[in-house]
């Protein structure tokens, strides 16, 4: 498997998507969607625990959930105060 920097790649231990960051000689920088997670790693386990992931398969991941209570609008606050 050929990998370049910006693929996204998944593993196959637990199903997480990861960006490829960097790749300098024999070792990758692999960053979570969501960017809380840096992976750092030998290239030559790209193959064995990732699978390259197409790009319709990163569209489908989930979102973050909301924010549990909605934003107010600030001119609502205002009139609250007053």
């Amino acid at each position: 498997m050929t990998v370049r920097e910006g693929d996204r790649i998944k593993s196959i231990l637990t199903e997480k998507t990861y960006v490829v960051k960097m790749i300098k000689d024999s070792v990758a920088v692999l960053q979570s969607l969501e960017g809380s997670t840096h992976v750092w790693t030998e290239t030559g386990n790209l193959e064995l625990f990732y699978e390259k992931v197409e790009r319709e398969e990163v569209l489908n991941v989930p979102h973050p959930p909301a924010m549990e209570r909605p934003l107010r609008s600030p001119l609502k606050v205002v009139l609250d105060y007053l």
